[in-house]
């Protein structure tokens, strides 16, 4: 059996059991009907599915239990966790992707430059090592188009807005910045060790961030309102961890937030244009308005 043949008996195991606890016949019975789905062979005895239900565990951190007296297997611990989730999400967009049958025509997807996730595994195997690394960067604004060299300690990866960056401290300043993974070539990994800073948390460091900047400013209490259409859209997929929601009613989605008013956050907003209004602070609601009053003026 293939590898690929090898995950998706596990996910389809996992999802199974995720839906209901299951006897082992009817798991049988549903990786019957994935096998005739998939023209694969998914089907399995009892002692390779023992195997699996280890693999699992060791894999997913999803612990599966047989309980004796109802005769069924049921998930009693599924860490669930974001990167388990995305991982399960990326799998099953690459077997939607790989289909047998030419689909192509029926899947439409961004046309986009590729992300620089080529990069990724060498990047994480120095972070993990502690290697220094070098590259060339791009910056797009920069009146000096020539790529500059970087030397820099890599302190982790961070996603967003479908863009992949490494977080890293730059040997030049000492400070700590975020580069765009698609701006990155050349990239070399030193044998030069790194400590890595005590003091630094990736996850802390952007817990009260939008976006990839973090450029020191406090955190602070922010009050957005919504019209009612936009409003669920915004309680679909929610703007930040922290979002609570005040009001929600026919008029308007208002959302409270706890995070540094950065440019990326004010892009953010100025994106959505008239389906938005910031109440608090009035700091960020002036420079929302003088952006506007900008971009009237380039009309005029």
């Amino acid at each position: 059996m293939s590898k690929k043949q090898f995950i998706k008996r596990h996910h389809f195991i996992i999802n199974k059991l995720r839906k209901k606890p299951s006897t082992f016949d009817e798991i049988q019975d549903y990786l019957k009907i994935q096998s005739e789905l998939d023209e694969e062979n998914y089907e399995i005895e009892i002692r390779t599915f023992q195997r699996d239900l280890k693999e699992i565990a060791s894999l997913y951190s999803i612990e599966i239990e047989y309980n004796r007296s109802s005769k069924l297997y049921q998930i009693i611990q599924d860490v669930n966790d974001i990167n388990n989730e995305r991982l399960v999400e990326s799998f099953e967009l690459f077997n939607a992707l790989s289909l047998t049958e030419n689909l192509s025509k029926y899947i439409i997807l961004e046309k986009r430059k590729p992300m620089g996730t080529e990069n990724m595994f060498g990047i994480l195997h120095a972070i993990k090592n502690r290697f220094i690394i070098q590259f060339l960067h791009e910056k797009y604004w920069d009146e000096d188009q020539d790529k500059k060299t970087r030397v820099v300690h890599p302190l982790a990866l961070k996603e967003s807005k479908y863009r992949w960056y490494l977080v890293a401290l730059d040997e030049k300043d000492g400070v700590i910045k975020s580069f765009a993974l698609d701006r990155i070539s050349d990239i070399e990994i030193t044998l030069k060790k790194f400590h890595y800073p005590e003091n630094f948390n990736p996850e802390i460091a952007f817990q009260n961030t939008f976006g990839i900047v973090n450029d020191g400013t406090p955190a602070q209490k922010i009050v957005l309102s919504f019209s009612f259409e936009q409003g669920k859209y915004i309680k679909s997929l929610p703007m930040h961890h922290s979002q609570k929601t005040i009001i929600d009613n026919e008029k308007e989605l208002r959302i409270e937030l706890f995070l540094q008013p950065t440019y990326d956050f004010a892009m953010e907003l100025l994106s959505i244009g008239k389906e938005v209004k910031v109440l608090e602070p009035k700091e960020l609601q002036n420079k929302i308005k003088i952006r506007f009053e900008e971009a009237i003026k380039r009309y005029e």
